[in-house]
């Protein structure tokens, strides 16, 4: 049980770093470690049937009835890895960007390699993985908005960022960034900034509670399908990981540095882009997918 334990919370930590990141997927980590089914129905359990069970203080079958030991030790992993990494980002982002988006560009490319090698394809998946390439497509180039910082936008922010976390290959921080919030959220988990926090935390929390239903609901009736449109959702969000890229543009290491002014990091991305790779395919061997 203990390694079952550690195994989860190290798969949550691996969540968590993706989730910090615009452009790169918790949902994908989920996916690619063979939990991500079980997480989402772990989720869609917590229902409103459920509340009797407080009232009558059962806590043992509560506990049960939510996967309560899979999802403490997964929270736990997130939580701590989200702010671990957000305050790391608030370096690496602004000295080094290229070496953290190679590593995360190693792990999604990987990933769907393997993804697309298991998945049976048909005319119709095939189809669905276009409609998904094209829509991640579309967001990557959408213009971020700025849609303020009240309570209200904060919350919505919140509950629309933890609905595409869900998604392998949406990012729920790119979500942010395009609300034109994501400098805040992140200033705010460095600065301790505690009502920006509750707001934003609040809002994941309703739309955990909602989305995961969904989500759960349109994986047991349509498995293959969703799962096709969510390879082409993970295809199209590459782009949004190349590693060289500065002020909405995409560069070579070359040009990168001619236009940016900025150190291309060329051998030591190209080191780490093999070990997310590394990474990949090892948590790939242990999960057994």
């Amino acid at each position: 049980m203990r390694k079952q334990a550690i195994g989860w919370i190290l798969k949550g930590a691996a969540m968590g770093a993706a989730d910090a990141v615009p452009g790169v997927s918790g949902g994908t980590i989920a996916l690619i470690t063979g939990i991500y089914e079980r997480f989402i129905a772990a989720l869609a359990g917590i229902r409103p049937a459920l509340l009797p069970l407080v009232i009558q203080g059962k806590w043992k079958k509560l506990w049960l009835e939510v996967d309560g030991n899979f999802l403490l030790c997964l929270g736990i992993g997130i939580l701590f890895s989200l702010i671990t990494v957000l305050n790391l980002l608030h370096v690496l982002l602004a000295v080094a960007a290229p070496v953290v988006w190679s590593f995360f560009m190693g792990v999604i490319l990987l990933s769907l390699v393997h993804l697309v090698r298991e998945h049976q394809w048909g005319t119709k998946d095939l189809l669905l993985f276009a409609s998904g390439l094209a829509m991640s497509v579309m967001l990557v180039f959408m213009t971020a908005i700025d849609a303020g910082s009240s309570p209200l936008v904060l919350f919505l922010g919140g509950a629309l960022a933890i609905s595409a976390m869900l998604l392998p290959g949406i990012s729920g921080s790119f979500i942010l960034l395009l609300l034109g919030i994501y400098p805040q959220v992140v200033e705010a988990v460095h600065e301790k900034d505690l009502m920006v926090i509750l707001w934003v935390g609040l809002g994941c929390v309703a739309g955990i509670l909602s989305f995961s239903k969904f989500l759960q609901w349109l994986m047991s009736r349509w498995h293959d399908s969703v799962l096709s449109f969510m390879l082409g959702v993970i295809a199209g969000a590459l782009i949004k990981v190349w590693p060289w890229q500065g002020g909405g543009s995409w560069y070579g290491p070359l040009s990168y540095e001619v236009q940016t002014g900025e150190a291309a990091w060329l051998l030591i991305s190209v080191l780490v882009f093999l070990s997310g790779c590394l990474l990949t395919h090892f948590l790939y061997k242990r999960s057994g997918v």
